[in-house]
């Protein structure tokens, strides 16, 4: 897995189920299958070779990026209850735990919990937290990223908010939409992903304590809020200007149903015209529909993850994967005005990995009946979602 640092320059800051539907300021690389050393090795040696003269007197060029990248996201990760035991297992075992996440260009998940062991719970119903170990145990699993804009990253107030400002500071792995101000918290994370910049922004539409109590602002940390969607409108305009490809990671919608609310289809509609390529959401405890909204292909949910399930009907689950054309990408990157809005989906394909959590907490291969429960749901909630399943 590559090395992402947090990057603070902006300051604005249906398909087939199973195999998928065809047709700041530090730049930072996304794992790409080899070791961390590995990696290394090879991104000096990719520097080397676009940066010495041939011997011919010209320059010679850079080598030739792949034809794809891949995206993979899923849904609500924690560490309570049965599921804190979790935090006790090899590295080995976590490398073999969530393999779509793990196999991906690059992945992120929404790590719903404060990184704390002081402070005193905020008073609502469920309140989560998890030691710093929980960050080593995702990055040995695969993950590149997390997301903390939602409703329980400030679950244990102020002590809690502070011992997560220095868990991010200490970058073993990515946060992005948490952060010491409003600022940091709307800043993209930027991940060089096989040559291919992303700028991936993260907020929360969910009305509760945490929104009214630690939404970053001017001097004060917390998380973004996207109540009202003006500053995070913003914030993907800006991002749209200076990416090859924009990713909005939302926690929004509905407790307990599978279809998207009004709200969501506006936000949609608003970040689609603001710049957004991808939006993928969580919140809801089950998984949403996929497709594409015109250019933007949008996740309204992948539902619960690492999670300690409360009732049967929160144990669906998923993993969502995107294949991106890198090369269009990469050529909206170095297009200016107009034209970095384009008119095709840079998103080409998907794919839905349906999972159904143990009673452990843990992702699994749904067993050929609970399987086709699983198929049978998505389906559904691709209609609902009236999203196209071709780009």
């Amino acid at each position: 897995m590559g090395n992402i640092r947090n990057f603070f320059a902006v300051f604005v800051t249906g398909c087939t189920l199973i195999s998928g539907c065809s047709s700041g300021g530090i730049a930072s690389t996304a794992r790409s299958g080899t070791s961390d050393a590995s990696a290394s090795a090879q991104s000096a040696s990719a520097t080397t070779a676009s940066t010495t003269s041939s011997a011919r007197g010209g320059q010679a060029s850079a080598p030739a990026g792949p034809a794809t990248i891949t995206l993979a996201f899923a849904g609500d990760v924690h560490f309570e209850r049965q599921v804190a035991a979790l935090l006790k297992d090899s590295s080995r075992v976590w490398r073999n735990r969530l393999p779509e996440l793990r196999d991906a260009d690059f992945s992120l998940v929404n790590l719903e919990t404060a990184i704390t062991t002081r402070g005193r719970a905020e008073r609502k119903p469920y309140t989560f937290r998890a030691p710093p170990k929980a960050l080593e145990v995702l990055k040995w699993a695969g993950i590149d990223a997390v997301s903390m804009a939602n409703n329980h990253a400030a679950d244990f107030g102020a002590a809690g908010v502070q011992d997560t400002l220095k868990v991010k500071a200490s970058n073993v792995m990515p946060i992005v939409g948490f952060g010491a101000d409003d600022t940091q918290a709307y800043a993209p994370l930027e991940v060089n992903v096989k040559g291919v910049k992303v700028g991936v922004l993260a907020a929360s539409q969910v009305a509760e304590e945490t929104a009214r109590n630690w939404a970053a602002g001017p001097n004060k940390p917390g998380i973004a809020v996207a109540l009202d969607r003006t500053r995070l409108r913003a914030a993907v305009q800006a991002a749209a200007a200076k990416y090859d490809l924009v990713v909005v990671q939302l926690h929004w919608g509905t407790e307990g149903t599978t279809c998207p609310n009004g709200n969501q289809v506006e936000t949609v509609k608003d970040l689609r015209a603001a710049g957004a390529d991808v939006i993928v959401g969580t919140h809801a405890h089950r998984p949403l529909g996929s497709g594409w909204s015109g250019r933007t292909f949008v996740g309204y949910g992948t539902g619960n993850f690492v999670w300690y399930n409360t009732s049967a009907s929160s144990r669906p689950s998923g993993v969502l994967t995107l294949t991106v054309d890198a090369k269009a990408a990469k050529a909206r990157g170095q297009a200016t005005g107009s034209a970095r809005q384009t008119a095709r989906s840079l998103v080409t394909s998907y794919t839905w990995s349906p999972k159904y959590i143990s009673g452990q907490g843990v992702p699994q291969n749904p067993t050929a009946g609970v399987r086709k429960g699983l198929d049978s749901r998505n389906r559904a909630a691709i209609s609902c979602s009236k999203l196209a399943q071709k780009p």
